[in-house]
């Protein structure tokens, strides 16, 4: 499946909880009844974030993200049906009442499923929302180094991803799932998107990677593995313009229950 992701910030004079209400109850109802082409659904709410490094004497990169909204389709065509219809929907007209929508990151993405050491046990009430899915799901947007090709920045980021879960085994033991979203070269096809969620000049995200855990109690330990990741040995990201965001997972259209998204 394809997948677009669009990181989105509310609009001025709304609160968080103003904007996360918005979106999962009235923008996500009129989604169901004007779903379209849409495979699911996936909202992602904002609990906290950080962005750049401590190194960093300033922002580089606009620093507020308040949810990623996560649309899945079965194939491009479809993906461009939903985004540029016919007659504008309800739901395509809507973002312009919750969302900063110039300032919206998108990343048309193909999934890569990551192994994990210790996945979500079978018997483990009130933790996971799906099979396989911790209730703290960690999104990390990660710029790539522009002296470094696309092909070997996504090899250099599984290096240095293995590297640091094995440097902590407190990351290593509490992650439960693991997914690299790579910017699809469709995204050169980009102008429904861009049409669709009304960006001007959004920045280029090569890699989303998620990482699940059972809940924000472990929110220490992704911390623990992103520390080392930025001190890897080998220069693949520009971690001033990077920032992981810690969420909690929403489903607004799924068809099969144990679909592992």
């Amino acid at each position: 499946m394809l997948k677009m992701m669009a990181a989105s910030r509310r609009r001025p004079g709304l609160t968080k909880a103003d904007y996360q209400r918005y979106i999962e109850f009235y923008h996500g109802g009129i989604s169901r009844l004007d779903r379209m082409k849409i495979r699911a659904y996936i909202q992602n709410h904002v609990i906290d974030s950080a962005f750049g490094t401590l190194a960093d004497p300033t922002y580089e990169i606009l620093a507020n993200r308040d949810a990623v909204v996560e649309l899945f389709f079965d194939t491009f065509r479809d993906m461009i049906t939903t985004l540029e219809p016919a007659e504008p929907g309800p739901a395509s007209d809507d973002g312009k009442f919750f969302a900063d929508e110039p300032n919206s990151v998108t990343v048309m993405a193909e999934e890569e499923e990551i192994p994990v050491s210790h996945p979500l046990p079978s018997f483990n009430p009130g933790l996971g929302l799906i099979k396989n899915v911790g209730a703290l799901k960690v999104m990390h947007y990660i710029m790539r180094d522009p002296d470094v090709y696309v092909e070997d920045f996504h090899k250099y980021w599984r290096e240095a991803h293995n590297a640091a879960l094995e440097k902590s085994s407190y990351a290593a033991s509490q992650l439960r799932r693991c997914v690299a979203n790579k910017r699809s070269r469709l995204n050169e096809n980009d102008e429904a998107a861009r049409k669709h969620f009304k960006m001007v000049n959004p920045p280029i995200y090569d890699l989303v990677a998620c990482h699940w855990y059972d809940s924000m109690e472990q929110a220490g330990a992704f911390r623990e593995y992103v520390d080392i990741l930025q001190y890897s040995t080998r220069t693949f990201a520009d971690w001033s313009k990077s920032f992981f965001l810690y969420t909690k997972q929403i489903v607004i259209i799924r068809d099969t229950p144990d679909a592992a998204f």
